[in-house]
């Protein structure tokens, strides 16, 4: 427990250079699937977690991927703020979007440092969570997978292929 607790602390708190130096990382990553001209890709990567906000000034850098729709992907996680730790956005040879879990109440993303403590999640929130995240991913945002991380029980990813 007390390696959470220290694993919360160190969450980002919403950044303006943080979001303008994830967005020239996910430029340079997506490279010529966005931009014909870019001399450098990496179609393999992922950023540090993002605090919502962060993600939601991201993810519009890759305005269209197939059915990936970065304006769209992000207005729809505007909902998930102060629900979900943050989230990791990059490319698994496409478009790979990942919520973070939080494991405490005070574990949400933007949670200014020296909260007191809050909850633990129940199985059932997580559970609903999921649900939530999987209908937006699957259903509202044309996504081809929702699962969760295999190297994680607090991360489920969205692939679009």
């Amino acid at each position: 427990m007390t390696l959470k607790r220290i694993f919360c602390t160190t969450m980002p708190i919403t950044s303006p250079r943080r979001i303008q130096v994830a967005r020239e990382f996910v430029r340079l990553g997506f490279g010529d699937a966005i931009d014909h001209d870019a001399p450098f890709s990496s179609h393999d990567f992922l950023t540090q977690v993002l605090t919502t906000t962060e993600a939601q000034a991201v993810i519009p850098v890759v305005a269209q991927y197939n059915a990936f729709d970065g304006n769209k992907v992000a207005q729809a996680i505007g909902r998930f703020k102060g629900r979900v730790s943050g989230w990791q956005f990059g490319s698994a040879g496409s478009p790979l979007l990942l919520a973070v879990f939080a494991y405490w109440t005070h574990q949400v993303d933007d949670t200014p440092p020296r909260t007191p403590s809050g909850r633990p999640f129940t199985e059932e929130e997580r559970a609903s969570l999921v649900d939530e995240l999987r209908n937006v991913f699957l259903n509202e945002l044309g996504a081809d997978k929702f699962e969760q991380d295999p190297s994680t029980e607090s991360k489920f990813g969205a692939w679009w292929d």
